[in-house]
Parts: structure tokens; sequence; C-alpha cells
């Protein structure tokens, strides 16, 4: 599978060059979310849309720029009285790797194969 967009859009996304931390993980980062995007747009569009690369890119920016450990946390509060540790998560993550975001969902809305009824008589 094609990589839907490059190190050139995610440092676009990011308004900052990538730091050799980030350029380890870029590649892998491209992959895992090429591939999540291509699951949503069927079939895939040729060439690759401006909103497809722009989705791409900034689900790895936004991996890129979260806690590796705690990836879509929005907000933490801790206490020292009682030992008290709390995370909200943005509605549009899940823990464990890039996502979509409802706004990612709505750009490529247009490139989404929807439901066909086809007449059979």
């Amino acid at each position: 599978m094609p990589l839907l967009a490059t190190t050139v859009d995610v440092e676009k996304r990011l308004g900052r060059e990538l730091t050799d931390e980030d350029a380890v993980r870029v590649e892998g980062l491209l992959e895992e979310a090429s591939e999540l995007v291509a699951s949503v747009c069927r079939p895939l569009p040729t060439p690759t849309p401006d909103s497809v690369r722009i989705v791409t890119s900034r689900i790895v920016a936004r991996a890129l720029d979260s806690d590796i450990d705690t990836p879509g946390v929005e907000s933490t509060q801790m206490s020292a009285g009682s030992f008290q540790l709390s995370q909200n998560y943005t509605g549009d993550s899940t823990a464990g790797g890039p996502w979509l975001s409802r706004s990612d969902r709505r750009m490529l809305r247009r490139w989404r194969r929807g439901v066909v009824n086809v007449a059979t008589w």
C-alpha cells in the first residue's frame, strides 16, 4: 500500500521540523495512518486527493504530539492527599495508536462508498 502522505506533510501539520526522535517513528506512523485512512476510503482515490493527504498527515502529527504512554489524553489532574490521579481523554481518541477524529471522518466522507440498492427484477 502506498503512503498517503509524506514527512513534509507531517511537518506542515506540526508547524515545525521533525526531531530526531520523531524521524525514527514517522515512517511507521505514516504506514499505520495510511492503512487507517484506506480502510475508510473504499475505493481509494487515485491520485491521492489533498483532503486524504491532509487527514493522513494530521493523524501522524497527532500521534507524534501526544504522550506515548497516554495517547489522546486531554487533561490530567494529580493530588498529593489520597494519592489521586485523574485523566480525561478526548472524545475522538482511543488508547493504543493513531486514530481518526470526527473532523477527520467528515473530511473523508466524500471518498467513502455509500450503500447502493440495486433492483434485481
